[in-house]
């Protein structure tokens, strides 16, 4: 698996987080995070205003494969607070439990960047830790 883009948008879609590998093709990966929108909006459950329960459990953050690209696979994950995480990886087969534990990986980091004082809330991420961390996380470091 080569990650290719992460993204990180805010609870209107706005971009919080935007790492691509290939700063080339930056305007291609923006509309591929743009267009998956419409997949998160497609696999959240809907959820009935009488029972208030929905047909997938409340837990499972984790969205998998969102859809693909000539040359990519997009992943999600929607947090409880309504945080979209996007990652591009390049057409290779991957397991689906090693994304869902990156996503999850991924959510860590950014709960723990929102969690600091100083952050303000729905701006971009600009912390030199949290760009470290990514980089950790998907092993470019």
């Amino acid at each position: 698996m080569k990650i290719v883009s992460i993204a990180i948008l805010g609870k209107k879609n706005n971009p919080l987080y935007v790492y691509v590998t290939n700063e080339e093709n930056k305007r291609k990966f923006e509309y591929i995070i743009h267009t998956s929108l419409d997949f998160f909006e497609e696999k959240v459950p809907l959820i009935s205003p009488i029972s208030k329960k929905s047909t997938q459990n409340q837990n499972d953050m984790y969205l998998g494969h969102l859809f693909p690209t000539e040359d990519y696979k997009v992943y999600g994950y929607l947090t409880n607070t309504n945080y979209k995480l996007v990652c591009i990886i390049d057409d290779s087969e991957i397991k689906e439990q090693e994304m869902k534990t990156l996503l999850n990986n991924l959510h860590t980091i950014l709960v723990d960047a929102i969690c600091n004082p100083f952050y303000i809330t729905d701006e971009p991420i600009t912390s030199k830790i949290f760009h470290l961390k990514i980089l950790d996380l998907i092993g470019k470091k």
